[in-house]
């Protein structure tokens, strides 16, 4: 009886002192900017989810999680952590020590982490918490000889927040600050840059869902559905589909137009981490009705991207060159309910084309459904993912 008694007791020590762990190590994540903490000690090996919102890109809140729960549970050798975007797990990531330091592999096999996790409820949890992000946008046109270029400067405030698992609600206006280009007006005015929600689901591991409807990017509004399937650690294919119509203001007030016109589009896109090289193919019916595909290969530089770009749709073609580079700071926390910010990233595209017949028929348009869509910010490629992660946790990344 006493020694049933003794290991009773020991037991309960042992739990009661993992469990004040676990309370501390997650006081000391939410310290850091994270949300949505969930972490468990299951014989010997630490599950964790979060949600690094604080972080920007997709590798360096992974990594700052990984350093400081290996700190906080000295005696543990193995992390499995599940990194979600919106309440929703987007990557794997498993890490071992490996001396003094940490390994990583990146897959999207997150489910089994979320199952070993439980019901245990969130901390910090990141749903009815606003952002205020301020994106600068910079529109360019050199076409004409009169003048050296047109051109549209703008600040456009958005106003983001995630109200339950896979959504997103967002309201952006767009205030144009100087412009001489007076032939498109829709540009000129005071508009509405995105007015949608957004909602995304898991199926599984490797298939991912998402629907919007709103008004978004580019003076479109409508319905738009997305499936992507993630094939290895590197290749992705999907679908776009839309239902649209053009939203825009004018001297007589707004023109909403009826969402009768059909966008369909195949994708595919595949990360080479020996080369840093991400290609991606699109092709299909694009918002406008003309039929072609894009091509898009970018170099990855870090957090910098760069790449060119070329089109042929409706017997037309053009090119030109992209890229994004790091604006915000790599930390922007929250103060309390509301985070006042800039953009992870500012994004540019240069069309060599502005002009003629494919100007006019506003040919190779993809309807963007939020602002900060680009090859950096929410890029969860694994093998980038897993790739950069490395590089930070051996402290070239920092």
């Amino acid at each position: 009886m006493r020694r049933v008694l003794v290991f009773v007791c020991s037991v309960w020590i042992a739990a009661t002192v993992s469990a004040l762990e676990v309370r501390d190590a997650a006081a000391e994540l939410v310290r850091l900017g994270f949300e949505d903490i969930r972490i468990s000690l299951h014989d010997g090996t630490l599950y964790a989810s979060v949600e690094p919102t604080a972080y920007r890109g997709t590798f360096r809140g992974a990594g700052v999680a990984v350093e400081e729960l290996g700190k906080l549970f000295p005696e543990v050798g193995t992390i499995e952590l599940a990194v979600t975007e919106y309440k929703t797990p987007q990557v794997a990531v498993h890490a071992r020590r490996d001396g003094n330091g940490w390994d990583a592999h990146v897959d999207y096999a997150t489910e089994a982490i979320v199952t070993t996790l439980g019901d245990a409820a969130p901390v910090q949890k990141s749903a009815g918490r606003l952002d205020l992000k301020f994106y600068p946008m910079v529109s360019i046109d050199n076409h004409r000889f009169d003048i050296l270029c047109e051109y549209i400067v703008s600040i456009a405030p958005s106003l983001e927040m995630t109200l339950w698992q896979g959504s997103r609600i967002i309201l952006q206006p767009v205030f144009p600050i100087a412009t001489n280009i007076w032939h498109e007006k829709a540009n000129a005015y005071i508009r509405i840059g995105v007015a949608s929600i957004q909602q995304t689901f898991n199926l599984g591991d490797h298939l991912k869902a998402n629907l919007a409807g709103g008004m978004f990017m580019n003076n479109v509004l409508g319905l738009d559905a997305s499936l992507a399937y993630r094939i290895g650690k590197g290749l992705t294919i999907g679908l776009q589909a839309g239902l649209l119509g053009d939203a825009y203001p004018y001297d007589d007030g707004y023109h909403f137009d009826k969402p009768d016109r059909v966008s369909i589009l195949g994708k595919a896109s595949y990360y080479h981490s020996a080369t840093k090289l991400e290609a991606g193919l699109t092709g299909g019916r694009f918002i406008y009705g003309d039929y072609g595909a894009r091509l898009d290969v970018t170099r990855h530089f870090g957090e910098y991207a760069i790449g060119v770009y070329g089109i042929l749709t409706g017997g037309e073609h053009n090119a030109g060159f992209h890229f994004a580079i790091p604006m915000g700071g790599k930390r922007q926390t929250r103060k309390g309910g509301i985070r006042v910010m800039l953009p992870e990233y500012f994004d540019w595209e240069y069309d060599m084309v502005s002009y003629y017949e494919y100007a006019d028929g506003r040919m190779g348009r993809q309807n963007e459904i939020r602002p900060d869509v680009n090859h950096s910010a929410h890029y969860w490629q694994a093998a980038y993912v897993e790739q950069y992660l490395r590089k930070y946790l051996q402290n070239e990344m920092k």
